[in-house]
């Protein structure tokens, strides 16, 4: 048991500088946790599935496959979009990440709720028409 939590401590300090990077990645390009959750939820989708519906079969068209899918592409795309506005128009995306919310504090009331609504029913609104596409 000794020479496990020496070699898991040893593990774990050699692993630091790599969660540091990957971290400050992390941070710099938030878009890419999109995709990788997307992705996961790609490749965890049968098991998903089967807990929904035990008789349902890997890649069976059936209800929940077709949101599932939908919020997955919701997901990649997501990522996706973004990482093209940092990279054509990075003025746009530094404004989301900077300033966005500074000026939203400075908003009026029903302009917060308008602009949330709208935000939300917009998602709502291409999550709906991915899932007619799939």
């Amino acid at each position: 048991m000794t020479q496990f939590k020496k070699w898991w401590g040893n593990a774990i300090h050699k692993s630091k500088p790599f969660f540091r990077k990957a971290l400050s990645f992390a941070k710099v390009w938030r878009e890419f946790s999109s995709i990788l959750l997307g992705l996961l939820l790609w490749f965890n989708s049968p098991i998903l599935l089967r807990m929904l519906d035990p008789t349902a079969g890997i890649y069976d068209a059936g209800v929940f496959q077709i949101y599932l899918f939908a919020v997955i592409g919701l997901y990649i795309l997501h990522g996706v979009v973004r990482i093209l506005m940092k990279l054509i128009w990075p003025t746009t995306d530094h404004y989301l990440d900077n300033q966005f919310a500074h000026d939203f504090q400075l908003i009026a009331p029903w302009k917060k709720l308008k602009l949330s609504v709208s935000i939300f029913f917009a998602l709502l609104f291409a999550l709906v028409l991915l899932a007619r596409v799939l």
